[in-house]
């Protein structure tokens, strides 16, 4: 049987985006669906700083951390950076840190970030017992974010790259990911001529899956142990929010994983 890349799950009222290849450790990407949210962020917003009421989007929060059976803690201060941020235990998971990536071995800790086009990278190593979670939007991706976390699990948890399983999690597609020419003359200074660096009259198209993939694999992750979720944030009006798509008004998606999920957790897939 084919494993699939990708599976949308149904999780209580809701829809996540989950990975088969990612094994035991529970963890997701949301979607849009779910949630007690209403106008521009109907309906599971996870976004805090996205306008939306602070109440509202910790309701959404809690329904979101009972699909997953993990706690939901915002973890970085994201800064379209590189740095990769250790969260050692429960209490240093209560303060969110200046990365836009963070790691963990610690049994009772989860990671999470939000996105809105960006993409949400997951890694989890089965062999050492360890996670990662990165947040890549274009300036992520072309600096190499994806490789620094396998070199952060590689310093911290003796990670091998070949363990690691990697997940691409939902993010805006090449079809709508159009960029100037500046910014694609630093996707060619990084990684030369590639078919999904596409000129389309004055402006260029940009597949940022395969622009990371590049990085994993520049790093020793085996192609067969990473994994990509096709649909387009900015396409899937009814799935994802876009930051591009709305211009900035929207909701956010949240993306989470931890080593374990809490006893007596429930997931169901859907039919």
């Amino acid at each position: 049987m084919k494993l699939l890349e990708y599976e949308l799950e149904q999780r209580g009222t809701g829809l996540v985006v989950t990975f088969p290849h990612l094994g035991s450790a529970p963890h997701a990407t949301s979607t849009r669906q779910g949630g007690v949210s209403t106008g521009i962020y109907d309906s599971l917003n996870l976004g805090l700083m996205s306008g939306d009421d602070l109440a509202i989007v910790d309701r959404n929060r809690q329904i979101f951390s009972d699909m997953l059976g993990i706690p939901i803690v915002q973890n970085l201060s994201m800064t379209h950076g590189i740095q990769v941020a250790h969260v050692r235990g429960p209490q240093d998971m209560q303060r969110p840190h200046d990365a836009d990536a963070c790691i963990s071995n610690h049994p009772e800790v989860s990671l999470s970030l939000t996105t809105a086009d960006c993409v949400p990278i997951f890694f989890h190593d089965p062999v050492a017992r360890a996670v990662g979670l990165a947040h890549a939007g274009w300036r992520g991706t072309v600096n190499g974010i994806a490789a620094r976390v396998v070199e952060a699990m590689a310093a911290q948890f003796q990670s091998q790259p070949e363990n690691l399983q990697v997940a691409l999690g939902p993010a805006i597609g090449a079809c709508c990911f159009e960029v100037g020419p500046e910014v694609a003359e630093e996707f060619h200074a990084q990684y030369g001529s590639q078919d999904w660096i596409e000129s389309r009259g004055v402006k260029w198209h940009i597949d940022l899956h395969q622009a990371n993939r590049i990085w994993l694999e520049r790093s020793g992750v085996s192609s067969e142990n990473i994994r990509s979720c096709s649909l387009c944030t900015c396409c899937n009006t009814d799935l994802f929010y876009s930051w591009r798509r709305e211009n900035g008004k929207t909701g956010r998606l949240l993306s989470a994983i931890a080593l374990q999920a809490s006893p007596g957790t429930k997931q169901g897939k859907r039919p």
